[in-house]
């Protein structure tokens, strides 16, 4: 347990309730303290988000689910004495709050009051301190965030040494064959925690570029799948999951060869592939469910990397029929990665966290921003796989 991992589990009372109301406007709630609070560090205000407007709670009693049911049963009495309408209620705590528990827990507050819960719990408010809120970190809990970068840095390194092994074709990647690739990597948070999966197996990943995949491989501390190109020596693409939460997913399939050029398909285009942001979208939102289901919740870091790929272009709706009689730009290097997004683990609303490191890759290939996400909503284009839209105008 690090030093901000010890002072959030060991935060009580008024300091709590200071922390839970700075937290949930760095969030981008509006707040509008209560002033009522108690002895377990429970405290209650009034907030809004997105049009939504709720009550929001704070506790740090480790029984935090009953906790949560007899503040629910509160906001009740209070939304009926004060001839009020909710449909948000907030909960925040600094205990450890599991995604199959977090989403059935909103099953249950939906059902019973019809509010949408928004649980803000131990492991997302460490990431979101260590990664966006290092100022709030320093300013309530006394740690200094801005000099310790050790936590990202070993995440980093973790990341590199993947990248590393794919390049040379090594570990995850000794069957995926030569040439250019499109790598994925989702990392939780909590990756460097001793906690592992706490269920019994870990699911098949989403194998990214790929419609299906064409079997996986379960081993004792993970999953491995394939896409459907390639044989049993060989593969075109391939995705793996480990029980500490480490995604990864390559794809050298991504890239088709005209005239002596090499492309990358940027849109979705029948008969052509589903294109760049479309399978990064897709295999997000499986992989941050997938996680949620294997016991892992709070945050995820996510990096797109294109390796030996510096003499491809990208192909554009603009380019489409005259791409090949163009001169695109190309990323001219052996390895790039993105900055990092930060993906909501059980959140399949991935689209706005992706945003940015997509734009970003178009922008590289000299592009602008991507067409494909307008204001945090895929805008172009639709995809159906076996009967049923998976991905639409107005998803988020």
């Amino acid at each position: 347990m690090d030093e901000l991992e010890y002072a959030l589990a060991s935060i009580r009372g008024h300091p709590f309730e200071n922390f839970a109301m700075a937290y949930l406007r760095e969030q981008g709630y509006n707040v509008h303290e209560s002033g009522r609070s108690g002895p377990d560090g429970g405290w209650d205000g009034q907030v809004e988000l997105g049009g939504r407007e709720g009550i929001a709670h704070a506790s740090v009693q480790e029984t935090w689910r009953q906790k949560l049911r007899s503040d629910a049963e509160k906001v009740e009495d209070l939304e009926e004495e004060r001839g009020e309408d909710y449909d948000l209620f907030v909960f925040v705590t600094n205990q450890d709050v599991g995604g199959r528990q977090e989403l059935d827990m909103e099953d249950e507050i939906r059902d019973e009051y019809g509010w949408k819960l928004r649980i803000h719990h131990r492991e997302e408010i460490l990431g979101e301190l260590r990664q966006n809120s290092q100022d709030l970190a320093e300013d309530l809990l006394d740690v200094d965030l801005q000099k310790d970068h050790d936590h990202i840095e070993e995440i980093n390194e973790i990341l590199e040494n993947q990248i590393e092994n794919i390049q040379a074709r090594e570990g995850y990647a000794s069957k995926l064959i030569e040439g250019p690739a499109v790598v994925l990597h989702i990392i939780p948070n909590g990756v460097l925690s001793k906690n592992k999966a706490q269920s019994g197996s870990i699911p098949e990943p989403a194998v990214l570029f790929e419609r299906l995949t064409s079997y996986g491989e379960p081993k004792g501390k993970y999953t491995i799948s394939y896409g459907s190109g390639g044989s049993g020596s060989e593969h075109h693409s391939y995705a793996v999951l480990q029980n500490d939460g480490l995604y990864e997913s390559a794809s050298v399939d991504a890239f088709h060869e005209k005239h002596d050029d090499i492309w990358l398909q940027g849109f979705i285009q029948e008969k052509v592939g589903l294109g760049l942001d479309a399978s990064v979208v897709l295999a997000a939102r499986v992989t941050v469910e997938d996680l949620s289901g294997m016991g892992f919740s709070g945050t995820a870091f996510a990096w797109i990397s294109l390796l030996d790929a510096g003499d491809v272009k990208l192909v554009t709706p603009n380019d489409l029929g005259s791409s090949l009689h163009r001169a695109p730009k190309t990323i001219d290097t052996d390895r790039y990665t993105t900055e990092y997004a930060t993906l909501q683990i059980g959140d399949q609303q991935v689209i706005k966290d992706l945003e940015p490191i997509l734009d970003e890759l178009w922008r590289e290939f000299g592009a602008g921003d991507t067409p494909n996400i307008e204001d945090g909503q895929w805008a172009l284009g639709t995809y159906n796989s076996n009967g049923e839209t998976v991905l639409q105008e107005g998803d988020r």
